[in-house]
């Protein structure tokens, strides 16, 4: 009888961590702890729009290479671009598609390391073109490379009147 305390509490510890270890086993939470490493950070500075590019970066140490150029040819605003424009990895919409996840249309309803896209947030663009992505961090806010030459990437709130929806990735995405 000298062990059971012991063991009780051994059991009891590892179904307390249990949680915690299934939750960071999981792709949102992945991508959320790979992306505040950046937190105050800077990423290419002296080049402007390089928002996706530096969510591509965090989405490859959370998940894999294949974020290097993983790009849908579908994205939702794909109906108000131009003929000549090319959809490439590098542009904000590469990813904002349901091929890779559940759309998410309520900022309320995201949750840690959902992909946020923003519409209009710079240029020229039809209303509605996707123009900056970000990762969501919960309560409304998100940590996102900024559009800007300083290359800053900082935990924000999300902009409702921008938000143009959000993905949370399969998990098939992200192993």
């Amino acid at each position: 009888m000298l062990y059971a305390k012991p063991l009780i509490f051994s059991l009891g510890l590892i179904l307390l961590l249990l949680p915690a270890i299934t939750m960071a086993d999981q792709p949102g939470q992945q991508i959320y702890q790979h992306s505040l490493k950046w937190q105050n950070q800077t990423y290419r500075v002296g080049q402007a729009e390089q928002c996706m590019n530096w969510t591509r970066e965090v989405l490859k140490k959370a998940c894999g290479e294949q974020f290097a150029t993983l790009e849908t040819q579908q994205p939702w605003d794909r109906h108000l671009l131009g003929d000549g424009d090319k959809l490439l990895p590098e542009h904000a919409d590469s990813l904002a598609s349901e091929e890779f996840g559940q759309r998410i249309d309520d900022i309320d309803a995201l949750e840690p390391g959902d992909l946020v896209f923003l519409q209009n947030t710079y240029g020229n663009w039809a209303e509605g073109v996707i123009t900056h992505v970000g990762i969501a961090t919960g309560e409304g806010e998100y940590i996102h490379r900024m559009t800007s030459n300083k290359g800053e990437v900082l935990v924000q709130p999300i902009p409702a009147h921008s938000f143009n929806g959000a993905i949370r990735l399969h998990d098939k995405w992200c192993k």
